[in-house]
């Protein structure tokens, strides 16, 4: 696994889809993944300290993860299998870890709350990664 940072979301060229950029902290390889507008919207949320007047559905896990006394350890984006890319949140209660299969985008949207580091499968950035001289020749499979 290697870790990396969220750097940035930006607009795909359709203007109806979005792409979250995932770097790696060495700072070689992006790794652009398609996400809806309310998916980013979450995420934008999350990073920034603008709130809404109600929680978002990301906030309101958040709260009960609190709640039950379980923590997000990490994200893991785990595959990447026809286009579509895979995650896991690494939760963690009394010690214990637990998986749980996610989309990256909601993952992401949970890990930027909470501060929790974020992993990519090795092949996964071999194949879905770019080095930033290829973006924007190519989009980003979907989450």
């Amino acid at each position: 696994m290697v870790e990396v940072e969220l750097e940035d979301i930006a607009v795909s060229g359709d203007d109806n889809h979005f792409l979250v950029l995932l770097r790696r902290k060495d700072g070689q390889d992006l790794l652009p993944i398609q996400i809806d507008a309310m998916q980013a919207i979450s995420i934008a949320s999350g990073r920034g300290s603008e709130r809404f007047e109600r929680p978002l559905t990301h906030d309101l896990m958040v709260s009960v993860l609190e709640m039950l006394g379980a923590t997000v350890a990490r994200v893991e984006i785990t595959d990447l299998v026809e286009g579509t890319y895979y995650a896991m949140l690494v939760l963690e209660r009394s010690g214990v870890r637990f998986e749980v299969d996610a989309r990256p985008s909601d993952a992401l949207a949970l890990a930027v709350r909470v501060k929790a580091p974020v992993f990519i499968a090795e092949h996964v950035l071999d194949e879905g990664g770019m080095q930033e001289d290829d973006f924007g020749s190519e989009g980003g499979a979907e989450a």
